[in-house]
């Protein structure tokens, strides 16, 4: 990797010459050299020195952007060549929206590393849109969606991975049954725009043909909680809600007639090559997914 790019942006990066020489075990005026000749190669002044904390002007920003894409470039090469001679171990950076990334990951990773102790788990936990983004830019090698909408974008390899199942969550006070005029009255309790649950829950809504107070909340943990203290109704996964069903606090409503089916998303970005850690975490999705992720040659 050239060492030009990694001094600028553990410069910026630390806000500090003197932090930066000592992060890369450098000496100040060693890393203010470095700074100085890339400035008069490309013929321009990246940073503004001004002030006492690094602050980069427009020219900077470019170049930092892509000096932290070439980086990562190289990093992912080398770790690909790497995997040529070597069993599966190292990283694998997964994203998941937060239904299955908080209730159903864990035990996959648990059985990952228990078959596989050299591969080092990332996990990130977002909403769908977020997911999404992150394995665009490759900042993650596999993500996991639950809004089934995003099967348009072209630009991923995307699989079906399992199905879901959606109720109307009361707490324990609520009647098992209610009708649509009360649920229409009721206050909802909703994920954030941009979440796979939210979008399910606005379909409800237009399903019901209701317009319902509604309260948003940015984890699904925050919202059962919610609902537990009586604050009003929502749409969950039955993954989310096995251990509140047990105890009581939660219950489902008009269980016979409302539920909705989604799917859960494998998400992998479209390279042409992939880390052995990575593809190992794929075949052990495959083994219970609906549908078969394959990478693209």
């Amino acid at each position: 990797m050239n060492q030009t790019l990694k001094v600028f942006v553990t410069v910026v990066d630390k806000k500090s010459f003197t932090l930066a020489a000592e992060s890369l075990h450098m000496t100040q005026p060693a890393v203010s050299n470095y700074i100085r000749r890339l400035e008069e190669e490309l013929g321009v002044t990246l940073i503004d020195r001004s002030g006492k904390m690094v602050r980069l002007n427009p020219a900077g920003e470019i170049y930092y952007h892509y000096a932290k894409e070439m980086i990562g470039i190289d990093e992912r090469m080398q770790h690909l060549i790497q995997d040529l001679q070597n069993e599966s171990r190292g990283p694998v950076h997964i994203g998941a929206s937060y239904t299955y990334g908080e209730y159903i990951l864990p035990k996959i990773i648990a059985q990952l590393i228990g078959k596989y102790p050299g591969i080092k788990p990332e996990v990130s936990i977002s909403n769908s849109s977020s997911i999404i983004r992150m394995v665009n830019s490759h900042d993650l090698d596999i993500g996991i969606i639950e809004d089934e909408e995003r099967e348009t974008d072209k630009d991923l390899n995307i699989t079906r991975l399992i199905r879901d199942r959606m109720y109307i969550i009361g707490d324990r006070e609520t009647p098992d049954s209610l009708d649509d005029k009360e649920l229409g009255a009721a206050t909802w309790i909703v994920r954030e725009d941009g979440s796979g649950t939210r979008s399910y829950q606005d379909q409800l809504f237009t399903s019901l043909g209701i317009s319902p107070k509604t309260i948003t909340l940015s984890s699904t943990q925050a919202v059962k909680s919610s609902v537990t203290n009586g604050l009003g109704l929502t749409l969950l996964s039955h993954h989310t809600i096995g251990e509140e069903l047990k105890t009581g606090s939660l219950k489902i409503i008009n269980r016979e007639s409302t539920e909705l089916s989604r799917y859960f998303h494998l998400l992998t970005p479209d390279v042409k090559f992939h880390s052995k850690s990575t593809r190992t975490l794929v075949d052990m999705f495959n083994e219970d997914s609906i549908e078969t992720h394959h990478f693209k040659s």
